[in-house]
Order: structure tokens, then sequence, then C-alpha cells
């Protein structure tokens, strides 16, 4: 499999294009936020944001990966109804937990405002956040379930109407009664109701056929979902856990700060995201070991060549950030420039676990991703007093270079010892 020369490649290029679109509309949501609301506010927009997202993803069950791995494996087989049950199971999983979720989340907005972020105003955007986290993990669902089919251009204009909701959204509230810290969160937490409603309409008809169930497709889904459940968790909670800590021991302002880089190198999580959308549904077709050796090697030649075109964004960084942003931002810039450095190495190791998941050993991933959490909380207690909004920055680019050191060790060990096992075809059978 050559990935630059593919029809992989095509869709790559095709996912990382509409995705890049559609955080170019979120990021341009987010600037006009950033520059109505003062860097405090925008430091506690950000804090509400990132707990919907965590929210939203954790009434994934880690099913998400699953559906993936077990539907892609019976389509290519050519069981499109074994598939369809998946993708249905998969559903029922995330709407009954994304809905118990929301209720714990509105009924204890108040209770997470003072005792977990020392912020009772948030209380009334944390209650709009139940909502929205429930709304976006049904959109989620879907994008992955346009995925499995490898309908990617359908996935692509799924998210482009979510992310151009946000941009609409907050054009019309500028244009009218102004932006507030409420209406910005209310904005972001309906827009993903677009997504939802355009998913359900493609896959009315394939989610409700009249088909005789599998046995026991619940138990054998979970027994993959919860490590990738765990491993999901630590990641989402890793991604933002800087956030927090930095409003919980420098304020608001501090988080605002570390938020502006973060969202601002997200193009390279679009990218690591992209890579992963694609991959994951064509590597779990795999059934030959020089499949998974021409993979390891193309996926490296990608990441080198993104690696170089980093360079650039370092120095241009200096005058990026205050052309957009302000002066009362340019402490995000080395920030940025920390992230952007380890958000490289994210590439890389995106394509590993990729081959971790697609070869059954999702719980190397869980147990390596538990541990960096802890690295990560850790050190941001004991550094921050240090180095300050920099702490979880540097944090991040040492776990991600720890990262691939250990994932591709052991995924070529694997490889030049044979040692891969394949999922088998009577792994799931009908009644």
């Amino acid at each position: 499999m050559n990935l630059v020369t593919s029809q992989l490649a095509r869709h790559i290029t095709l996912v990382f294009t509409g995705n890049i679109s559609a955080a170019g509309l979120g990021f341009l949501a987010v600037l006009i936020v950033a520059r109505n609301l003062t860097v405090s506010d925008f430091g506690l927009f950000i804090i509400v944001i990132s707990f919907m997202r965590i929210a939203a993803n954790l009434s994934d069950f880690g099913m998400n990966t699953a559906m993936i791995k077990f539907a892609s494996f019976y389509l290519v087989m050519g069981k499109t109804a074994e598939a369809t049950q998946v993708l249905r199971m998969s559903l029922i999983v995330r709407c009954i937990i994304g809905f118990i979720l929301a209720v714990i989340i509105f009924t204890t907005a108040g209770l997470l405002s003072t005792e977990l972020f020392h912020y009772p105003r948030l209380t009334p955007p944390l209650k709009l956040a139940a909502f929205g986290m429930l709304a976006a993990s049904i959109s989620n669902y879907f994008r992955s379930a346009f995925n499995t089919y490898q309908l990617f251009r359908m996935s692509v204009i799924l998210q482009l109407l979510v992310d151009f909701g946000k941009f609409f959204g907050i054009i019309v509230l500028v244009s009218s009664v102004g932006i507030g810290l409420f209406s910005a969160v209310a904005v972001f937490a309906f827009a993903p109701l677009s997504g939802v409603l355009f998913g359900f309409g493609q896959f009315y008809h394939k989610l409700f056929p009249a088909i005789n169930p599998i046995k026991s497709l619940f138990k054998q889904l979970f027994s993959y979902s919860k490590w990738t459940f765990a491993g999901n968790v630590c990641g989402l909670i890793l991604s933002y856990v800087g956030i927090f800590m930095l409003a919980k021991m420098l304020g608001s302002e501090a988080a605002g700060i570390y938020g502006l880089a973060l969202n601002l190198a997200l193009i390279f999580p679009i990218l690591a995201s992209s890579l992963w959308t694609v991959l994951l549904p064509e590597v779990s077709r795999f059934r030959e070991m020089k499949q998974f050796e021409k993979y390891i090697k193309g996926s490296f030649k990608i990441s080198f060549c993104i690696g170089i075109a980093v360079i650039p964004f370092l120095f241009l960084s200096y005058k990026i950030i205050p052309f957009l942003f302000g002066l009362q931002y340019l402490d995000s810039i080395p920030v940025f420039n920390w992230l952007l450095i380890g958000f490289t190495v994210l590439v890389i190791n995106s394509t590993l676990r990729v081959t971790l998941l697609s070869i059954n050993k999702p719980h190397i991933i869980a147990m390596w991703d538990w541990l960096k959490l802890a690295v990560m909380i850790l050190g941001c207690y004991f550094l921050i007093p240090f180095i300050g909004v920099l702490a979880p920055a540097v944090l991040t680019l040492i776990l991600r270079v720890s990262t691939l050191v250990l994932f591709s060790t052991y995924v070529f060990k694997k490889i030049r010892g044979g040692n891969i096992s394949f999922q088998k075809e009577t792994m799931i059978t009908s009644k």
C-alpha cells in the first residue's frame, strides 16, 4: 500500500482538506469570541467548551473505535447486515450513556461550577453544555458511521455543517445583541444539531432494517471497547487538563492564554484525526503482514514531510497571534510553539495507534494513556509554579516523544517477529 499515491492518499487529502475548512470556520468563530470577551471571560468560555468536548467523547464509551473495526471487518467480508447491526448497537449505547451524562451534568451544574471550577458564574453555561454534549456526541457518532462505510465526503459535509453553524451563530450575535459568555456557549452547544439531523437523514434506513439480531453483540463489542474507552478518556482529559489546572492554580486569564494557543495549534490534531479517520477502517481490513509493513513505512514518510512543514509556523507565530488576537495574548506565542512541536509528533503517533488497534492491542494504548495522565497532572502541579502557562505544553511534548519511542519499538518488534493476531471471521455469529 503506497500512502502517497494510492486512493488512500486521496481519501486522506479529502478528509484533511474538509476538516481544515471546517476548523477554519470554527477558528473564526473562536477568534470573534476572543476579541469580544475579556481574557478572563474567554478563559471561562474555553473551560466550558473543553468540558463539553470531554463529556461528549466520554459518552462514546469506546464504541466508535469498536464500531469502525468490527463493521469494517464485516464489510470487507461482504456481510452488510452484520455491519448494520454493529452500527445500530453503537448508536443505542451512545444515546443511553449520553442522556445519562447530560442529566448528571445539568443537575450538578451548580456543584461543578463552585466545587470543581470555583467560578459560580459557570452554572448557566454548564447547563447548556449538558445539552451541547449530547448533541455533539450523536453528531460524532454519525461522522464515525460515515467513516466506517468510507463515505468520507459525507463525513466532511457533516462537520462543515456543524462548524458553519458555530460561525453563522456568532456572526448573528455580533450583528444583533452582542456576545456574552452565555450566548457564545449557547451557539457552540446548539450547532451540532445540524450534524445530528443530517446524519440521521442519511442513515435512517440503514439503522432500522428488518434483520435478525447478532447473538451477544453488545458483550463482544464491549470486550473491545472497554479498553478504547479507557484510553480515550485519558487522551481527552490529557488534552485539556492543562487548562483546568491553570485555571485552578493561576486563574481564568492563564486558562485563556493557554486555551487560545491550544485552539490555534489544532491544525495538527486535525491532521492526526484525518489520518485516523481514513486509516482505521482501511487498516482494519488488513489480513497480511506485508500490508502492515508497507503501511508503517508510508506513514513515516508522510509524517516526516509534515514535520518539515511545521518549521515556518514557529517563526510566523510571533506575527500571527498579535495580529489576529491582540497584544493581550502575547504570552500565547511560546505556548503555541511548544504545542506545535508536540502535535507534529502526535501525527506520527496516530498512525502507530491505528496499528495497535487493528492488531487487537487496545489495552497497550489504554494503560500507557493512564500513565501519561498521571504524569501530566503531577507535572502540572509541580511545574506551573515555576514556568507558568508553559508547563502543560512542555509536558505534552515530553509525553508524546515518549509515546513515539514506546509504540514504534513495540510495533516494529511485533512485525519483525510476525506476531500479529487478526480478527477472525467466526468471532461473531448470527442467531
